[in-house]
C-alpha cells in the first residue's frame, strides 16, 4: 500500500523488493492453488472410475442372480483425468426365457468425467444375435448410441438416440438385409411417468433380390419411418431389469414405408382390453395396393393358393373408395384375436404384464 503513495518516475529500492515478493507470493500461492486442484480432480476421477467399473460388474452380476446369461473376458475404465471410458471385451448377453441373445468382439462407453450420466457408446460390426431360435450377423461400418440419464439415484432415462451406416443383416439362412442409414430415438415424455416418444428413420434398405422379383418391386425400399408414442408398466431406469417393463398401451401417430411404386401409412392406437389383450384399430393405407398379395405370397405370408381370394376381397374394399388404388385396411384387435381386414392374424399379444 506504502509503494502505491510514493511518486516520482522510478519507486525506491525497497518498493521495488516489496512489489516483487508480493508477486513472487501470489505466483506461489496460485501454484499450489493448481496442484491442489489437480489432485482433487485426480481423486475424484480414480473414485468416479472405481465407482463406474464397480456398477459395470454389479450390473453383469444382476443380471446372472435374475437367471439371465451376462458374460465378459474384459471389463477395464481409462480416459484420466477428463473422461471415464469403459470398454467391454467380447461381451454376451441372453434371455433364454425370451429366446434372446446377443454378443459382439467389444462395446465402449464413454462419458466425461464431470457430467457422467450423459454417454456415448460405441460397437463394432460382427455382432451376433439370436431372435427364437433365429439366428444373424450384424455387420455395420458405424454404430453409435447416445444416452441422457436423469442425475439422481434411479437413473432415468431421458433420451437414447442409435444411429448405424452401411448396416448389413445376414441370417445364418437366408439373404442379408442391408440399410444405408438407420437412426432410433426413444425420449421421456416431460412430466409423465413411464410414457416415451419413439422415432425411427431408415432410408435404402436392401432386400433379397429374389423376393424383389417375385413381388414384382425394386429391390431397394427407399424410406421406413416411425413415429409413436408408448406408455409402459415401468420406467426405464437402473431396476429395469427387476421391473422388467411391459407394453400397456401404443399410440402410432404415423409409420411410413416407401417401397417403390407400393406406398403404407399407418397410424392408431393399441391397449389392453379386460383381459389383458391388445385391443384397438390401427388404419393401414396402402397406396397401389395390387402390389401386396403377390408381395404377401413372396413372404410366406399367405399360402399362393389364397392370392386369388385375397386380391378379390380387397377389390371389394377399393371399390368403395373415391381411388381404387388406395386402400384402407384395418388392422384388428378384438376379442383376443387379431386380423388384417379381410386375412386372420392369429392371437392377439398381451398387453401390460
Amino acid at each position: 500500500m506504502l509503494c502505491r503513495a510514493v511518486t516520482g518516475p522510478l519507486p525506491p529500492p525497497w518498493c521495488r523488493k516489496a512489489r516483487a515478493k508480493w508477486e513472487g507470493a501470489k505466483m506461489r500461492g496460485l501454484i499450489w492453488l493448481t496442484v491442489i486442484l489437480a489432485a482433487l480432480w485426480g481423486g475424484w476421477w480414480f473414485v468416479g472410475s472405481r465407482g463406474v467399473e464397480a456398477a459395470a460388474r454389479g450390473w453383469f452380476q444382476a443380471e446372472t442372480a435374475q437367471g439371465r446369461v451376462a458374460t465378459y473376458e474384459t471389463l477395464e475404465v481409462r480416459g484420466f483425468p477428463s473422461r471415464f471410458d469403459l470398454t467391454v471385451t467380447a461381451p454376451a448377453l441372453a434371455d433364454p426365457a425370451r429366446g434372446l441373445s446377443w454378443r459382439a468382439p467389444f462395446a465402449q462407453v464413454f462419458a466425461m468425467s464431470w457430467k457422467p450420466w450423459h454417454m456415448i457408446a460405441a460397437l463394432p460390426g460382427g455382432q451376433e444375435i439370436s431372435v427364437v431360435g433365429q439366428e444373424f450377423d450384424l455387420d455395420a461400418q458405424r454404430i453409435m448410441g447416445s444416452l441422457l440419464l436423469v442425475p439422481g439415484p434411479d437413473l432415468a432415462l431421458s433420451e437414447a438416440v442409435v444411429e448405424g451406416d452401411a448396416l448389413v443383416l445376414t441370417p445364418k439362412a437366408g439373404a442379408a438385409l442391408g440399410a444405408a442409414r438407420a437412426v432410433g430415438s426413444i425420449r421421456a415424455e416431460a412430466g409423465a411417468e413411464a410414457i416415451y416418444r419413439l422415432g425411427l428413420a431408415v432410408r435404402s434398405v436392401s432386400v433379397d433380390p429374389a423376393l424383389a422379383q417375385a413381388a414384382g418391386l425394386s429391390q431397394t425400399i427407399e424410406a421406413m419411418e416411425l413415429d409413436a408414442t408408448v406408455t409402459l408398466s415401468a420406467r426405464l431406469d437402473r431396476h429395469a431389469g427387476q421391473n422388467r417393463p411391459a407394453l400397456r398401451a401404443l399410440d402410432l401417430t404415423e409409420a411410413r414405408v416407401i417401397w417403390g411404386d407400393l406406398k403404407l401409412f399407418a397410424k392408431g392406437d393399441m391397449g389392453p382390453d379386460t383381459e389383458g389383450l391388445a385391443a384397438g384399430e390401427i388404419a393401414v393405407r396402402i397406396e397401389n395396393w395390387r402390389l401386396l398379395p403377390s408381395l404377401l405370397v413372396a413372404a410366406g405370408i399367405i399360402a399362393p393358393g389364397f392370392e386369388p381370394s385375397l386380391t378379390r376381397g380387397l377389390e371389394v374394399m377399393a371399390a368403395q373408395r373415391t381411388d381404387p388404388q388406395v386402400l384402407v385396411v384395418p388392422l384388428i384387435a378384438k376379442a383376443g384375436r387379431m386380423s388384417f381386414g379381410p386375412l386372420p392374424l392369429g392371437p392377439a399379444p398381451r398387453m401390460g404384464d
